[in-house]
């Protein structure tokens, strides 16, 4: 019972339903199950997953990244009302560790789902004790290289400083800096949308709710909000709000509040056509992140230079300038992922580097290429590093050059979209035993937390409804373990 409990999402306290007794009377008068025993039990699986988990990473030989996400409850519109039972937790932090599997699966697993308020923590620690307290738990000190962060204050070097330093004093990884501090990419698509979508206020909304009529005004994604307010200022455009009599009785946007609606569609969209390359559909490995981010960039410098209106003007560089402050932290990690790509190697990276917008501090080509072959070298240091991931029939064939030398030296593929990088560098990792260990590390970070359609939230995502009326520990106990029963 606590497996289907665990397996299902379903909380224990539904126990003490009238409906659940009377149904588990059915099946064993007998046995009148109680909340605590089942709770007992989900502790008891939970340890043994756990010690599966710890054996797990202890044989496992790539890196992993740790991403936190932060949910709060009561971000969605009406989401406190339809929760049967108490509210006993109003936010979680939940870690989750990413990596790619020896078989060249993405895998993501949860290793700590806790309220914050449980732990009376100094100000100081409050972020770094839940990293440190999963590193703990599931020992993999030796494994961890990257942290997946919220763009958001309290994320920075100066503050999770004292974290990196004291995984540097137990960790073993080939990468440097030891542990990378990324940045979430929907995180960031969110911001920018929220810069130009807070110019209009809820009163202006509902007025164009009204106007459309796009159902009732409520939370809702973000690409969602933009289909409804382009119909408006498609709408505009077709001078529909003068011709039609049925409008006559709306009120509709004053001339300076159309300007704003039309900047936020301009500008969104623009968002919009790389959220919906990244994050629809299959999972996106790394490697793409860093020529969509880029055409990004390239749309939103043409519509600063197509600016019609000085409001357009301040958003569209209020924008840019978010852009690209992510853009210089991550540039490195994405750049490297991109040289990954058999599509790409070098050839677009110095595209990109060649613009003279970009090239102002000398070659930031050579500087990847450089991080690349200090990657690399310390791979090839590894004995464990030698042997390629999956054993295939045959031998490597012998190379005079290093692997990374050869693998750039070799014509770049053509253009498919739907290449998977994990499954070619999965077929090659017999000709490249160290650089498909690489390859496998760096696109194994995640640079988004959310995915599908979770990658449009308005807010701060939300935790799951059945979990904020149980026992913070349970809800821990719960939520580490469901993914470890699958396997």
């Amino acid at each position: 019972m606590a497996k289907w409990f665990i397996a299902t999402d379903v909380n224990p306290n539904t126990i003490r339903t009238r409906s659940f007794a009377k149904f588990m009377s059915f099946l064993d008068p007998k046995y009148p199950p109680s909340v605590s025993k089942v709770e007992n039990e989900v502790f008891e699986i939970y340890e043994e997953c756990k010690d599966k988990a710890k054996k797990f990473f202890k044989g496992f030989q790539g890196q992993l990244t740790l991403s936190y996400e932060w949910m709060m409850l009561g971000n969605g519109w009406g989401s406190r009302d339809h929760i049967k039972g108490p509210v006993l937790h109003e936010d979680f932090v939940c870690l989750t560790a990413h990596f790619v599997d020896d078989y060249w699966k993405v895998k993501k697993r949860i290793l700590g789902y806790n309220n914050t308020t449980d732990q009376e923590l100094p100000e100081e620690d409050v972020y770094v004790y839940s990293f440190k307290n999963a590193v703990q738990d599931f020992e993999i000190e030796n494994k961890l290289s990257t942290l997946l962060l919220p763009n958001s204050e309290g994320f920075d070097e100066e503050t999770l400083d004292p974290f990196r330093k004291w995984i540097e004093e137990r960790g073993n990884n080939q990468f440097n800096p030891r542990v990378l501090l990324l940045y979430c990419c929907s995180d960031l698509f969110r911001l920018m949308v929220d810069d130009v979508l807070s110019e209009l206020s809820s009163s202006l909304l509902e007025d164009l709710r009204m106007l459309v009529g796009w159902g009732r005004c409520s939370a809702t994604n973000w690409n969602v909000t933009l289909f409804h307010l382009q119909q408006a200022v498609d709408l505009k455009s077709e001078d529909a709000f003068s011709k039609d009599e049925i409008y006559d009785d709306y009120d509709k946007p004053s001339d300076e509040e159309w300007i704003k609606i039309q900047t936020f569609c301009k500008l969104t969209d623009c968002i919009y056509k790389v959220a919906k390359e990244l994050f629809e559909g299959e999972y996106s490995t790394s490697n793409v992140f860093f020529h969509l981010l880029a055409e990004l960039k390239v749309m939103l410098n043409q519509e600063l230079v197509n600016a019609d209106s000085d409001y357009f003007l301040s958003k569209a560089k209020q924008i840019l300038e978010r852009f690209d402050k992510y853009w210089n932290n991550m540039f490195l990690v994405l750049a490297t992922a991109s040289v990954l790509d058999p599509r790409f190697k070098m050839k677009y990276l110095e595209f990109y580097c060649s613009k003279k917008e970009v090239n102002v501090e000398g070659s930031k080509a050579t500087t990847v290429l450089d991080y690349l072959r200090n990657l690399y070298a310390r791979y090839a240091a590894s004995d464990i590093c030698q042997k390629p991931i999956c054993s295939f029939e045959g031998s490597p064939g012998e190379l005079q050059e290093s692997e990374l030398d050869s693998y750039l030296k070799e014509p770049v593929m053509g253009w498919n979209k739907d290449f998977k990088a994990l499954e070619w560098w999965r077929e090659e990792s017999q000709k490249y035993p160290i650089l498909s260990r690489v390859a496998r590390d760096i696109l194994s970070i995640p640079i988004s937390r959310a995915t599908s359609y979770d990658a449009y939230v308005v807010e701060r995502r939300e935790p799951p409804e059945f979990v904020v009326s149980m026992k913070s520990k349970v809800a821990n106990a719960m939520m580490c373990s469901k993914k470890w029963l699958r396997v």
